[in-house]
């Protein structure tokens, strides 16, 4: 034990160090930094200046908020070298928080901007006429109903093989395609789909690639603005609407990015249309 002379008593130890005498016996108790010395007859506490450089890292570990397991990592550690490292995770870990949050706050901001009415959306019906389309069809099995992300995927590869056939053959097409879903999206776990490019004219068939008519129809429509993440919001709304308004769904759903990923890299400001064919 360091003679008397050295000791700092704690309330000058907690001066020294910003740790308040309160949160350093709580310290004490979890075993991350004990007194040096305890008169047995006052209990007073005194610490040395060699505990400095300790209570200085618990310090910097709680104004981060170091996970307590890193923070007792650190101090078994007793290597200056091996700060850095765990910095670099916990900056890490804390970028990936940021970007929950940034999302999440995205995610309030969209549905304040509805005004009164959050988390609601405008259902409507039109009347769509015929469509010359060149298409090919996909399929991806999905790992959750509320999970668009392989979905999306095989979309853009798809959407990919279908404009590269067309640019072969001289074909300048809509960069907006109308995508075409044979089964339910909030149900099925395996996805089917249609990715159809309109046309002005009759193209050569070939490489998965077809060239169709689609039907003119009446739908139900509905838009969603923001990510893909949450579009399953408004599939919900607009299933409620048809069943409410006594409409029956009679073929593949629609969805058109109205504004997507190739307008702006902001899935913010992605505005996504949706609509369900309705029997006459």
């Amino acid at each position: 034990m360091p003679g008397m002379g050295q000791l700092i008593s704690i309330g000058r130890f907690a001066n020294l160090t910003d740790l308040s005498p309160r949160l350093l016996r709580k310290l004490d108790e979890r075993g991350l930094l004990s007194p040096t010395y305890v008169d047995p007859d006052t209990h007073y506490r005194y610490y040395d200046y060699g505990q400095v450089r300790r209570a200085s890292l618990i310090h910097l570990c709680r104004q981060l908020r170091v996970p307590l397991s890193q923070m007792r990592e650190l101090i078994a550690a007793d290597d200056p070298a091996a700060l850095r490292p765990h910095l670099e995770r916990h900056r890490a870990q804390l970028a990936e928080q940021l970007a929950e949050q940034t999302r999440l706050l995205a995610l309030v901001d969209r549905e304040l901007s509805r005004g009164a009415h959050p988390l609601s959306y405008h259902c409507a019906l039109k009347d769509v006429p015929a469509q010359l389309v060149a298409a090919a069809r996909g399929h991806v099995p999905r790992r959750h109903p509320h999970d668009p992300w392989d979905v999306e995927r095989a979309l853009e590869l798809t959407a990919a093989e279908v404009l590269r056939w067309l640019a072969d053959h001289g074909v300048k097409a809509d960069v907006r395609p109308l995508i075409l879903y044979y089964n339910d999206l909030e149900q099925d776990e395996d996805v089917s789909f249609d990715v159809c490019f309109p046309l002005d004219a009759p193209v050569l068939e070939g490489a998965g690639v077809t060239c169709r008519e689609l039907p003119p129809v009446r739908v139900a429509f509905t838009v969603h603005h923001g990510s893909y993440d949450s579009i399953w919001h408004a599939y919900a709304e607009l299933h409620s609407w048809v069943a409410e308004h006594g409409h029956e769904v009679d073929g593949p759903t629609r969805e058109i990015g109205l504004v997507h990923e190739l307008d702006t890299p902001d899935s913010g400001k992605w505005v996504t249309e949706i609509a369900f064919p309705l029997a006459r």
